[in-house]
């Protein structure tokens, strides 16, 4: 908002309006990107390009050709990209006092018309960068105003500070800045929990009382967690548009322009040199375990995502990296039962959230979602097939429990038995609250949320110290 205790503007609104109204004889210059947007949309195309370069490089000739209708598909909308209100208020304030009002922008007028609708209160859209400027106007921008356009200015207002601009500024707005609370939203660290799975192998083999092996896994642990939030903000600054256009999708950091695409790529690049600072603690396998595990999420998050029951496969096969990683930062290997267990439950969860999300849409009266290959009619089959993943998840472990390799591990192995019932009960729950429209979107988060699911997760504990 305007600053009340800027040098140039008087404490009392009125005395602002009075100082403005002084000067409406003058046009009113503002920003398009950075200003009268909370978003960058020169940023916005280069990732959509990029994102398009890389679904046409990765699909088929029939895909190729729905990506270029969807490339073709440029509409936008002031539903669907973030507009600066204080500033929109302050321009629309001083444009029923009569004042000219001027856009400055290298977009096309198409575009911008597109962007405001009939909340267009410009009376002229040009790139002042490239044609003359008026011989006395009031500029409203950010810091990447050009010098010589903010010198020759009558007065000039800062968009995008939190405190008092320098002098020579008239006043401010607030707008996108690095705001830590916006930032760790976008790394969304609720979903680390999934990177607990790196324990499963210290656990399993009965090394959790070796302090160096404990450590290696907590580093591995962090490495993950880095790397996934990376994978998170690729796939928020890819997915804009989509974002912008659903219920919830809309609120995360960047899709709002809480958080502009120029500092998700600052925040992307520090996550990634935190992950290859940690992993240099750890053997070399766990570095290219992580890398592996970082293009399999980017290509899912271009690709493979779009892909009928390739994307539940590649969910299935993200999960169970994180547990061949933690496996590889204790050096232990792991065995044929705990891969096999790990491929079948996982790929089980990711076929309720598909579920979860194809319930949604039917709620909502759509037949599909925008970037998805799966509709509401394939619902009975996803559920088939997730019930009988699981499932198959129970009979592995059966066949683990009664192997000889349980005893090199467990004192008293029978005891485990009591896991099949406990595993068999909160699969068969889980899918009937997913069939009934129950189940978040993400059952892991679901499951950290639900008393049951937390019961049956602290019995399992208990049944396993037991069995020790």
């Amino acid at each position: 908002m305007l600053n009340p205790e800027s040098n140039n503007l008087s404490a009392s609104a009125y005395s602002v309006t009075e100082v403005t109204s002084h000067q409406a004889s003058i046009p009113l210059i503002c920003a398009l990107n950075g200003a009268l947007l909370k978003t960058d949309l020169t940023s916005e195309r280069r990732l959509r390009n990029l994102k398009h370069k890389l679904e046409r490089f990765m699909s088929s000739k029939l895909d190729k050709q729905r990506i270029e209708l969807e490339q073709a598909d440029t509409t936008h909308s002031a539903f669907s990209i973030p507009i600066n209100e204080e500033v929109y208020q302050f321009l629309s304030l001083e444009k029923s006092k009569g004042r000219k009002i001027f856009l400055d922008t290298s977009e096309s007028i198409e575009t911008v018309t597109e962007i405001l609708a009939d909340q267009n209160p410009f009376d002229q859209i040009a790139d002042f960068s490239n044609s003359p400027l008026p011989d006395t106007y009031d500029y409203i921008g950010n810091a990447a105003t050009p010098e010589q356009t903010r010198l020759t200015a009558t007065r000039n207002y800062l968009v995008g500070s939190d405190s008092p601009p320098p002098k020579d500024y008239a006043g401010y707005f607030s707008s996108t800045s690095l705001d830590l609370q916006q930032s760790f939203t976008a790394l969304r660290a609720y979903q680390w929990l999934k990177n607990l799975l790196v324990f499963v192998p210290i656990v399993t083999s009965q090394q959790f009382t070796e302090p160096l092996l404990l450590e290696n896994a907590l580093i591995m642990f962090a490495c993950f967690s880095a790397v996934a939030s990376f994978g998170y903000i690729v796939n928020d600054l890819l997915d804009l548009q989509s974002d912008r256009g659903h219920q919830s999708k809309q609120n995360r950091p960047f899709a709002s322009g809480a958080l502009s695409a120029k500092q998700g790529m600052l925040i992307g690049g520090c996550l990634l040199f935190i992950a290859l600072a940690c992993s240099t603690f750890l053997p070399t396998a766990c570095s290219w375990i992580l890398l592996g595990y970082l293009l399999l999420t980017t290509v899912y998050s271009v690709y493979l995502k779009t892909k009928v029951m390739i994307d539940v496969v590649s969910l299935g096969g993200l999960f169970t990296l994180r547990v061949i990683g933690g496996a590889a930062a204790i050096e232990t290997e792991l065995s044929f039962y705990l891969l096999s267990f790990s491929i079948f439950l996982f790929s089980s969860l990711g076929m309720v959230k598909r579920y979860a999300e194809l319930h949604n849409l039917k709620v909502a009266n759509k037949l599909s979602a925008r970037g998805r290959s799966y509709r509401v009619e394939d619902m009975a089959p996803v559920r088939i097939i997730g019930i009988s993943l699981g499932y198959m998840s129970v009979f592995i472990m059966g066949l683990y429990i009664n192997s000889p390799l349980i005893t090199q591990y467990y004192s008293n192995p029978k005891v485990i038995w009591l896991l099949l019932p406990l595993l068999t009960y909160w699969l068969g729950r889980l899918w009937i609250l997913a069939n009934r429209g129950e189940v978040n979107e993400d059952p892991l988060i679901f499951a950290v949320k639900d008393r049951t699911s937390l019961l049956v997760a602290a019995l399992s504990a208990v049944i396993l110290l037991i069995a020790n």
